[in-house]
Order: structure tokens, then sequence, then C-alpha cells
């Protein structure tokens, strides 16, 4: 069962690398359901190990039960402590706006996949009738860890790439009223000045550029996702958090550089 407990730390630290965006009430409420759940589940997940301790020293007919009870009842809240964060994440794509509506249809019909698959195995719990049956549902699980892993990784991939292109879209959007502003038939600039312009938008321009290489860097890297081993999977998502906060870096410098742009267009002579 190591890959499930694997999934179990990598969920806490996943909320954590989540982008930050707008907060709305809708995720909200979905990400306090999952740290319910996830409270729920190590309440459960205590029980159980007490109950196998219990069981393993004494190996009575009582303790076989109570490990059965608490081994059915954990891995059922397991299951549902996985499918709280699988809504979470669809919440958080409902809400970025950022997005295609074709990029979140295929982000969403992976969770979909993925609640699907944790609430048939959930429905196999009940009828578990022996500790070996509990081991053999329990690994079910464990054997579908790595497509589980992998759409999660993916989505979370998605959502910062959607907040980015928001990012870019209010860049570019400011980026062509500085053009516009720059070519004004008023401006009146002197040749010094029209060069000094003309090479600060190129280096804007530059910004974006190296931005728009980080996001196809991403995007490929993602689509590699699914079918890499763990350490594979590990090393790719390490890889697109460095690129995504570096495609964000570029955008803010070459905001950076806007501002002085607009400062220069409309103080200096």
């Amino acid at each position: 069962m190591r890959g499930k407990t694997t999934l179990l730390y990598l969920l806490c630290a996943f909320v954590f690398i989540l982008p930050k965006g707008q907060v709305f009430a809708s995720s909200q409420t979905a990400y306090k359901d999952y740290l319910y759940q996830f409270d729920q589940y190590r309440t459960k997940q205590n029980n159980f190990k007490v109950a196998r301790t219990e069981y393993l020293k004494y190996k009575t007919l009582l303790s076989e039960t109570t490990a059965l009870d608490t081994t059915k009842s954990m891995l059922t809240q397991q299951d549902q402590l996985l499918r709280s964060y699988l809504l979470f994440l669809n919440e958080k794509l409902n809400e970025n706006t950022g997005l295609s509506p074709t990029d979140k249809n295929l982000y969403q019909t992976l969770i979909r996949n993925e609640v699907t698959f944790l609430e048939t195995h959930t429905a196999l719990i009940p009828s578990i009738g022996s500790l070996a049956d509990a081991v053999s549902v329990a690994k079910q699980l464990e054997s579908h860890y790595l497509i589980l892993s992998a759409s999660i990784r993916q989505t979370i991939i998605a959502l910062g790439q959607g907040d980015l292109l928001k990012l870019n879209s209010e860049f570019t959007l400011t980026q062509t009223t500085l053009k516009s502003l720059a070519k004004t038939p008023n401006a009146n600039f002197t040749p010094e000045k029209q060069s000094t312009v003309d090479r600060w938008l190129l280096q804007i321009s530059n910004k974006q550029s190296l931005f728009q290489q980080k996001m196809d860097q991403i995007t490929t890297a993602n689509s590699q996702i699914k079918g890499a081993n763990q350490q594979e999977m590990d090393a790719v998502f390490a890889g697109v958090q460095k690129n995504l906060g570096e495609a964000k870096q570029y955008l803010q410098e070459g905001n950076a550089y806007m501002k002085e742009l607009m400062n220069l267009i409309r103080y200096q002579n």
C-alpha cells in the first residue's frame, strides 16, 4: 500500500503549489471539504493502525473483526478523500478564465474518469468479507496510482498555464496600447527618443517571446507525464513548476519595461 500513502502525501503538498489566483466561493467550499475529509482520513487511518496491531498481537476473532471493520472504514474514507481533492481541482478549472473551453473540457474529462474509478472502487468495499479481500481491493487502487497521480499533475500544470495565459492577455492589451501611443501622429518624438521607444518596444516583445517559448515547453512536458514512471513523473513535474515560475518572471519583467516606456512617452521630451 506504499503507492497510496505516497499519493496522500502528494495531495497535501499539491494544495500549496496550486496557482494562487482569485478566490471563489465554490473552490473555497471544495477546499474546506477536502481538509475535512483529510482529517477524517487521518482519524480512520489511526484507528486502522491500532486495530491491526491488536489483531497481529492477539489473533482473536474480536480483534480480527475490529481490524476488518476499521480497514473497510479507512479504505472508504481514502476514496472519499481522493474524490474530494479531484472535485476541488474541478472547481479550480471552472473558475480559471485563462484556459480555453476545449482545454477545460480535456482536464475535466480526466477528473471525471478518476472520480468514476474511485466510485467504482468504493462500491467494492461493502462486499469485503476478510482481510485478504481488503488487501485485494486496496491493491486495485494502488495499481491505479500512476494514472491518478498523472491526471492530478496534468491538471495542476494546466491551471498554472491558464493563470499565465490570462496575465499574457493583459500584457498584450497593454503592449498594443503602447504601440498605438508610440505611433500617434502628434507624438512629435525627436529622432533620439523615437529610437529609444522602438528599442524598448522590441525588448518588451522579446520578453513575450521568451514567455511563449516557456509555455510551449510546459505544454510539451505536460503531455509527457502520462505513461511516465514515478521518478520520471516527479522530474518532469519539478521542471514544469520551474518553467512556470520563469514564464511568469518574463511577463513581470515585460510589464516593468512597459511602465518605463509609458513614463518615457508621457513625460520626457
